[in-house]
């Protein structure tokens, strides 16, 4: 059986082992089970001596791992076929989101590693749109691995300054060049974070970074910390579909994947911060449904482990796809039943207050306070945005729809 060493904050938690036969298998290592601060690498992964298989394992590890196109051009580059997880994360396991590291057996974590500079001219080249190739290609260093279906580089910032992490030193920011087949994605996600922020929606920074000839999105990794000598430490986290043990091909509700009762049901039971990540999670999917954020899915909604407690995680990867007619129209989470927002109603608002188990004149209260502020505080950033950074017509189109979906709300 092949084997990968899992790490945890660069302490050995256990092994990840596959064969065709089995399928996944992970175990923690009795040692690490004996710590009195051993943590479960995930809630699907709650802490024992008898070994995890394929059902268990899979989902948690197969979720660490690019999608789409990208993960076929990773595949492609390390020489490894895209369906198969095992090799893909003994190639690029070396950093993962959160405060995970998967190594080929024997090979001995370097925790000293550096931070090597990206000149302006390299920082062009990496983010040029239909390059085809992966970002971290550029330096032979593609050991990282970030979940989602976009392209992106994991970098270190201070000063103004960007850097690659080379041995096992963790990044504190991520950057997404333009998406290569829809226009403005760059303008897209930052607008709708920045209205987010303003919304009282707790995001992390961002900012878009621009040269003379490209631009790309910045933002924040919100699974670091940083002291007070600007020195980044990792924070473990994982997205709903591993706290549930979901694969990503059900990451949608439709192909049957986590819906909204159950990603609330998770935050309930397992939360350290109910009260506050309960009314969160109700504006995130309310300010979604009004951008028309149609791909919020499980994914795109995380935990964070730190300091004994579990929290949800600041909210990320916002951006409205209605804005491009060629992808779907329809919501990935319903809402009350519905998933066509043209036919989402006081009734279906209702039926989610009901199905998250509060009352609806709750959810009702932050739909109407969110809807005002957002329609307020996009007409307040719209001009500086565009001013700054163009989008004109696509900042016009989120407008147009928060507008349309905002009307739905006057009952």
């Amino acid at each position: 059986m092949k084997k990968l060493q899992v790490f945890l904050n660069n302490r050995p938690v256990g092994t990840l082992g596959s064969d065709k036969k089995r399928g996944f298998v992970f175990q923690y290592h009795r040692k690490y089970l004996g710590t009195p601060d051993a943590h479960p690498l995930s809630l699907s992964l709650p802490l024992r001596e008898a070994p995890f298989g394929e059902a268990s394992a899979r989902p948690f590890f197969s979720n660490l791992l690019p999608e789409g196109d990208i993960r076929t051009v990773i595949a492609r580059f390390v020489s490894v076929s895209e369906k198969n997880d095992m090799a893909l994360l003994e190639k690029i396991g070396g950093e993962c989101a959160g405060a995970v590291s998967v190594l080929p057996e024997g090979v001995v974590l370097d925790t000293k590693g550096g931070y090597s500079r990206i000149s302006q001219d390299e920082l062009d080249s990496m983010t040029e749109k239909d390059t085809g190739r992966p970002l971290l290609i550029h330096r032979k260093e593609l050991r990282l691995s970030l979940a989602g279906a976009q392209d992106k580089l994991p970098v270190f910032i201070k000063d103004g300054e960007y850097f690659l992490p080379t041995g096992n030193m963790p990044s504190s920011h991520i950057i997404k060049p333009p998406n290569r087949y829809f226009e403005g994605t760059v303008q897209n996600e930052a607008f709708c974070m920045r209205l987010a922020r303003a919304a009282g929606i707790p995001v992390p920074g961002c900012y878009i970074w621009k040269s003379e000839k490209n631009v790309a999105y910045v933002v924040e990794r919100y699974d670091r910390a940083r002291d007070a000598d600007q020195n980044v430490s990792r924070i473990h986290q994982e997205d709903f579909c591993q706290a549930m043990g979901y694969l990503p091909d059900q990451k949608y509700e439709s192909e049957g994947g986590p819906g909204l009762s159950g990603c609330f049901s998770l935050l309930q039971k397992f939360g350290t911060q109910p009260i506050a990540d309960r009314k969160n999670f109700i504006a995130w999917v309310i300010f979604n449904f009004l951008i028309g954020n149609a791909d919020a899915h499980a994914k795109n909604i995380s935990l964070l482990f730190r300091h004994g407690k579990t929290c949800l995680a600041p909210f990320y990867d916002l951006m409205s796809t209605l804005v491009y007619p060629e992808l779907s129209q329809k919501m990935s989470m319903k809402i009350g039943k519905e998933n066509r927002y043209k036919r989402t109603r006081k009734r279906h608002w209702e039926r989610f207050a009901e199905g998250i188990g509060v009352r609806p004149r709750f959810v009702l209260a932050i739909a109407e306070a969110m809807c005002q502020r957002v329609k307020t505080e996009s007409a307040n950033i719209s001009g500086a945005f565009v001013s700054e950074y163009g989008g004109e017509e696509l900042v016009d189109g989120i407008n147009d729809i928060i507008a349309r979906h905002a009307s739905s709300f006057d009952w």
